[in-house]
């Protein structure tokens, strides 16, 4: 009774495969025959991968058994690692993040010693996509500060490569350092400090002061309410779409048991690369609105 699963699953690949070859023979017949042959093929495709599918996991099943029931359990605070660096034991998002920044250093020194040097009039390639990327950037950051856009490309382009190489990790199947608010809160904070700065720099000390009460004293709690409360939305807007998504995944994982072959990868590249790649332009859009509000006086 045991092997009546796999044998089933592998009857339906075996009969999808059939209809699928078939149909594709006749994609040069009459023009009907041509559209039933393409809607048959596609049909085909389809029971053809769900017997595949049915048929590892009843495999998969017969080999090691069922999987051992467990309790699902998400910890919003990443656990601690088995690492202790002179009396302090980071927790698992702090090392991924750790060795995102590194690859990403060891990755600009080996392109400015060995690539940059290289580049010419007459642009290649890698060339071609960096100054793509750089401009890019840059007239996404004009758009939004007007005349900071230079300034704030370096800043603007290191949150995007560190918040990509997190996605980029989580693939590898580390747990994001975006899950973690600890993280989240950091970079917002980052983002308070600088929009301020700049705010002082452009308006001075003075004139960011004055900001807060125009036209009327009145809004000052208001717009320091409303200061203070950015960082908290951002970084808490980032953390619950980045864990929200490791949470399906688990849920997936868990639900599945021996028939997850396949599945969480695709929906991995939903939520670990275009939620991930999403959640990116909104915090880089955000942290330029909040820059720009800070650098613009109100009375202009």
């Amino acid at each position: 009774m045991k092997y009546i699963p796999a044998v089933i699953s592998g009857i339906i690949a075996f009969i999808g495969t059939t209809i699928y070859l078939r149909s594709a023979k006749n994609t040069k017949s009459p023009e009907r025959t041509v559209e039933l042959a393409k809607l048959f093929k596609k049909i085909g495709m389809g029971i053809s991968i769900f017997g595949i599918w049915m048929f590892i996991g009843s495999v998969i099943t017969l080999l090691f058994g069922n999987p051992a029931q467990e309790k699902f359990n998400v910890s919003v605070i990443p656990p601690r690692s088995n690492i202790i660096i002179m009396g302090y034991q980071p927790s698992e998002t702090m090392l991924v993040g750790w060795g995102v920044m590194a690859a990403l250093i060891l990755f600009a020194v080996i392109a400015r010693i060995f690539l940059i040097p290289k580049l010419s009039d007459t642009p290649g390639k890698f060339q071609n996509a960096i100054e793509a990327v750089v401009e890019t950037v840059e007239s996404y950051t004009s758009e939004r500060t007007d005349d900071l856009g230079r300034f704030m490309f370096g800043y603007i382009f290191a949150i995007g490569a560190t918040l990509l190489g997190n996605a980029i990790a989580e693939l590898m199947g580390f747990r994001s350092p975006s899950s973690d608010l600890m993280f989240t809160a950091a970079l917002s904070i980052m983002t308070f400090f600088m929009a301020n700065l700049y705010g002082i720099r452009k308006l001075t000390l003075q004139g960011r002061l004055k900001s807060y009460a125009y036209p009327s004293p009145l809004l000052i709690p208001i717009r320091l309410v409303t200061d203070l409360a950015n960082p908290l939305s951002m970084a808490c807007r980032l953390f619950g779409n980045t864990i929200s998504g490791m949470i399906v995944l688990n849920l997936i994982y868990s639900a599945l048991g021996n028939f997850a072959a396949g599945i969480p990868s695709l929906v991995g590249l939903y939520f670990n690369v275009f939620t991930a790649l999403i959640q990116m332009v909104i915090f880089i859009t955000l942290t330029l609105m909040n820059i720009s509000e800070a650098t613009t006086s109100p009375a202009a």
